[in-house]
């Protein structure tokens, strides 16, 4: 491999563990990685892949994928660009900048519309390309503009060019490597989106498992019309069955295989106990499905990227 060529990018480093780079820990040995820290060298980098025959794999926070246990042959990008600027209501940050630094900075600068994004891991481009959200709030609420690159440029896209839906969006669906993002937000009194946004960190440290390595939330919720079998009826009105209370009536709560673990706190959280493989996961995420579909009927899809 170039390791030469990489340099000019970033710091390379050769055969590394990519489990410290994820926040469920687990994940396997990389040939190469080059750290990246600036918009430009992210760019060069990624047009100077495009010439050659090597598999690129980005990583910003790691806190919304899971990778195999094998060997990487490509080159994993950790991405480590990270400027975050207030301009009036908009917020204008890099793709590997922290969400929760983005919403504390949003509310402390007197803008409210991302307070939920606070008690949210990772990167805000991971959360853009997954749409993430908490608390009725999520990313195409607040998106003005995105800087993609694709097919050797880069180019700006709306938030309705994104094609959000649940958990959705775009980039999970073709090529576009989020670059950096705008946010459109509105003036409040700074007080008041820090009260809103310790709200939310009470409610998730309330009902989300805390001190285990783990990904969020694996499945993405179900989405039904009309009345099904055994499904409350406050789901029904809502339109929405959570994975997790399917999960927990499956029986699946605190299963574990290996070291992983179906969370005892929240049924849609497999949590790392100490020492899991990604297949003790990835057992656990095929036992759910098949058990969910056994006995209600419903397909779950995984919320997170998983890279087998």
């Amino acid at each position: 491999m170039m390791y030469k060529e990489l340099k000019q990018f970033g710091a390379v480093k050769v055969n590394v563990s990519l489990a410290k780079y994820l926040t469920m820990k687990v994940g396997g040995i990389a040939q190469c990685i080059v750290i990246v820290e600036e918009l430009d060298k992210l760019i060069d980098l990624l047009t100077y892949l495009e010439g050659t025959d090597i598999q690129p794999l980005l990583i910003g926070g790691g806190s919304n994928m899971i990778l195999s246990d094998d060997e990487f042959e490509g080159v994993a990008i950790i991405v480590k660009v990270a400027n975050c600027e207030i301009e009036g209501d908009r917020v204008i940050a890099d793709a590997g900048c922290s969400t929760v630094e983005v919403a504390r900075k949003s509310f402390a600068a007197g803008l409210t519309g991302f307070e939920w994004g606070v008690g949210v891991p990772g990167t805000i481009g991971g959360a853009v390309r997954g749409n993430a959200g908490a608390m009725g709030g999520d990313m195409s609420q607040s998106i003005e503009k995105v800087l993609v690159y694709q097919d050797g440029e880069t180019k700006e896209l709306s938030g309705k060019d994104c094609a959000f839906a649940y958990r959705d969006s775009l980039f999970k669906h073709d090529s576009s490597i989020i670059l950096r993002v705008w946010l459109q937000l509105q003036k409040t009194e700074a007080k008041d989106g820090m009260k809103k946004a310790l709200e939310h960190i009470q409610y998730r440290n309330k009902t989300q498992p805390q001190g285990y390595a783990s990904s969020g939330c694996i499945f993405k919720n179900i989405s039904i019309e009309g009345e099904k079998e055994g499904v409350p009826k406050e789901f029904i009105e809502k339109g929405i069955i959570p994975a997790g209370w399917l999960i927990e009536q499956v029986g699946l709560k605190g299963k574990q295989i290996g070291n992983a673990q179906i969370s005892e706190k929240h049924g849609n959280f497999i949590v790392n106990v100490g020492g899991a493989c990604a297949q003790d996961i990835f057992d656990l995420i095929d036992e759910a499905k098949e058990k969910v579909f056994e006995q209600f009927g419903f397909k779950l899809e995984e919320e997170i990227r998983i890279v087998r």
